[in-house]
């Protein structure tokens, strides 16, 4: 009896340690594991530092935590401290049912792959072959995060950011074309362009990302494209995220749940679902304030976009332009309303030396204005003043194809110089000069009251501008 006793007792002690052991293994199964890296790179050299990205990052951990994501955050890394960083974050993330990296710092592309720019790197002095030997890029990371065997990885890139003129379209990070399987990259903006950093203490993306996902209600393709639209409407169209998806199914990022599967338009496609008609506008004060500090950088950006443009900018700026992308929209009017001039070139025939006449334009596309008032008025219609502002010169010059109209002309002027934006103040003074409505006294106020912008925005042009 007493030896039957023994055995009941041992093995009810055995029952309770399994079933304690079935509930604590089958609690941890019911807990996702969410995990994240989160990256600020501010402290480059000289004038390429930046101002927000580790209040961004912070930002962006503190929404983790209250999602339930085990964080981890490093700001200000060296190219050799990122990639331990990425290369120990791929350890923490083995099995994960989520891995999420966020970063926010200066961005390139190179031979159509994306770098991420580690604090030791100057951009004014990078080089393609040094990127291509020692530089981190996405393609790096996504096979690094690959080993981890996560269900879900979710690639955050606040960059491409820097005032160096480095977001042309063969320089600004690009769109790969096969998004790795279980991978979803979302860009702060669209290929080949620049993203703001902010003018308080983080930047229009990384606000709008962080007050998204905070939405219990909302999956992470619905924070993307509420995402999308937030920063869309906040800097006036001139700055649209981008997502590049190869995720199955949607996921809730406070539970890991899988949602529903995904179409190939929710994937891959860069504003899908987000509607921004045409007539839409921010709210004035918001939108004055973001013209008011980076209307000169947008306006220098499209020149220099059009001055480079060439076979691959092509193919990019359209691509952008059919997503109502108004930078887009904008340098390939002034592309198409660049006029072709004619030179003298000698050159050797079998005569001897012969002049010929040489056309010179942007050398990819001829020169069209009536296409070019077509792109200008997509982008005018979403108020864009410096769009308006070529739009209307087209239409006081009237070149062949484009009727003249003095009357839009006007209006569109008058909305963009309320923006204060100086050429088209200029523009405007000129319209009334020659439409007779300036007597010489009323022209001398005029120049008086506008001479500040006007004397700015010619100075802006007649000298070298230091990066902000």
């Amino acid at each position: 009896m007493a030896d039957r006793r023994k055995i009941l007792k041992k093995s009810l002690c055995a029952l309770a340690v399994y079933s304690l052991s079935t509930s604590l293994a089958l609690a941890n199964a019911s807990t996702p594991k969410k995990v994240a890296l989160v990256i600020g790179n501010a402290a480059y050299a000289s004038n390429e530092k930046l101002k927000n990205p580790v209040s961004d990052a912070t930002l962006t951990v503190n929404s983790l935590k209250q999602l339930g994501f085990a964080t981890t955050l490093a700001t200000d890394r060296t190219a050799a401290q990122l990639k331990s960083d990425l290369q120990t974050f791929s350890l923490v993330a083995k099995d994960a049912d989520i891995a999420l990296l966020f970063y926010a710092g200066h961005g390139i592309a190179v031979d159509n792959i994306n770098y991420l720019i580690p604090i030791d790197q100057r951009l004014s002095t990078l080089k393609s072959l040094d990127l291509k030997r020692d530089g981190i890029s996405l393609r790096w990371i996504e096979s690094v995060l690959a080993q981890s065997n996560a269900q879900v990885s979710v690639l955050i890139i606040d960059a491409c950011r820097n005032p160096l003129m480095r977001g042309a379209p063969t320089q600004g990070m690009v769109d790969p074309a096969t998004p790795p399987h279980g991978t979803l990259t979302f860009y702060s903006t669209a290929p080949g362009t620049q993203a703001g950093d902010g003018s308080g203490k983080n930047s229009e993306f990384s606000l709008a990302f962080n007050r998204n996902i905070l939405k219990q209600d909302l999956s992470l393709m619905q924070a993307i494209l509420a995402t999308q639209a937030d920063v869309s409407k906040a800097t006036g169209d001139t700055q649209i995220p981008w997502v590049n998806s190869g995720l199955v199914n949607d996921v809730q990022l406070s539970t890991a749940k899988p949602l529903a599967k995904l179409s190939k338009t929710d994937k891959n496609t860069p504003l899908a679902g987000v509607q921004r008609g045409t007539e839409t506008k921010s709210e004035p004060a918001a939108l004055q304030k973001y013209w008011d500090e980076n209307l000169a950088r947008l306006d220098e950006a499209i020149q220099y976009n059009a001055m480079n443009f060439d076979v691959n900018g092509k193919v990019t700026l359209e691509k952008r332009a059919k997503t109502g992308d108004v930078l887009a929209l904008t340098t390939l009017g002034l592309v198409y309303a660049t006029p072709e001039q004619v030179s003298m070139k000698t050159v050797h025939t079998g005569y001897g030396l012969e002049s010929k006449p040489v056309k010179k334009g942007n050398g990819v596309v001829p020169y069209n204005p009536v296409l070019a008032v077509k792109y200008l008025s997509q982008a005018a219609a979403k108020h864009f003043p410096v769009a308006q502002t070529l739009l209307a010169e087209l239409l006081i010059e009237a070149p062949k194809g484009v009727p003249r109209d003095y009357q839009r002309a006007e209006s569109l002027l008058k909305e963009a110089a309320s923006t204060g934006y100086g050429r088209a103040r200029l523009d405007l003074l000129d319209l009334n000069v020659r439409r007779g409505n300036y007597s010489p006294e009323e022209l001398a106020k005029e120049l008086r009251n506008n001479s500040s912008t006007i004397k700015n925005y010619m100075d802006r042009w007649s000298k070298p501008q230091s990066p902000k």
